[in-house]
């Protein structure tokens, strides 16, 4: 299936791995309805985002992804996407059965078994920034899954998994994301007290004194989403408040938060929250 493919899940039968319950991505051009609460039995849950924003909860906590992070579930944790859609984006998970006492476990060594499930069961923190590598090792992974003439199909199968949970375990380990530089930290607060404005990536660029490239590349190293994204969704924040007052109707928050026509912010709207602004007027 290509990369592009909307929605990917693969079970452990085609993988051959019995402990890998299930291996899924999705590739999302727009929000879909969110996760009802719901927990995985002996099972540990890896969320990599590859692109995109993300909520999810865990008890009362909220956890925002943005992209390139990691978000762990472990076993039996009730969790699900709050009030939240699956947002627009790219993400992979992946459902392990981790065995607490001794045991195979991913045909490693017995010691090695032991030890790896050890650790993902000990990691100390369950959102942590991940690394670009995870992208082309799970799309490597699912890759190998579908190529069914390769000899070496399962050798690759396995050794891509074990290659994934150690370099989740290593990144669970390593300090948290810098924190926002003065200059961008600056200018989130300019985009939220001119959230009306068009707010163009030339001109915010402009601001910081940075080119155009470089100031992509800066933001979305600290925020975690490119400039234009995170315009977009202090525009979408913005226009929930608006529609929430009597009276108000959607061309009014269309043209107040400067989107060129009110089909177009309808169409936004749709794409980040699953739902049309009259809905939301509702």
């Amino acid at each position: 299936m290509p990369a592009s493919a909307q929605r990917l899940a693969l079970y452990s039968r085609t993988l051959g791995i019995p402990e890998v319950l299930m291996l899924g991505r999705y590739n999302y051009s727009r929000a879909r309805d969110g996760l009802v609460t719901h927990s995985h039995p002996g099972c540990l849950e890896i969320c990599y985002l590859e692109k995109g924003t993300q909520l999810y909860r865990v008890g009362n906590r909220e956890y925002v992804l943005t992209g390139g992070d990691i978000f762990v579930t472990f076993p039996d944790e009730k969790h699900s996407t709050g009030e939240s859609p699956e947002e627009k984006g790219r993400l992979y998970w992946m459902i392990i059965k981790v065995p607490r006492k001794s045991g195979s476990f991913l045909n490693c060594a017995p010691e090695d078994g032991r030890e790896l499930a050890r650790q993902l069961l000990a990691m100390p923190r369950r959102h942590f920034a991940g690394q670009p590598e995870l992208k082309t090792i799970l799309d490597d992974l699912i890759a190998a899954c579908q190529c069914r003439k390769d000899p070496l199909r399962h050798v690759t199968i396995q050794n891509r998994i074990v290659d994934y949970l150690l370099r989740v375990i290593a990144c669970s380990h390593r300090q948290m994301k810098p924190g926002i530089s003065q200059p961008i930290s600056t200018l989130l607060r300019h985009i939220e007290a001119h959230v009306q404005e068009a707010l163009p990536v030339g001109a915010l660029a402009t601001r910081v004194g940075l080119s155009v490239p470089r100031f992509k590349a800066r933001f979305k190293n600290e925020v975690g989403i490119p400039p234009a994204e995170y315009v977009m969704r202090r525009k979408i924040d913005a226009a929930k408040k608006l529609l929430a007052k009597p009276g108000t109707t959607v061309t009014d928050v269309s043209f107040e938060l400067n989107f060129s026509s009110s089909q177009y912010f309808a169409t936004v709207v749709r794409r980040y929250l699953g739902c049309s602004p009259r809905d939301l007027l509702r």
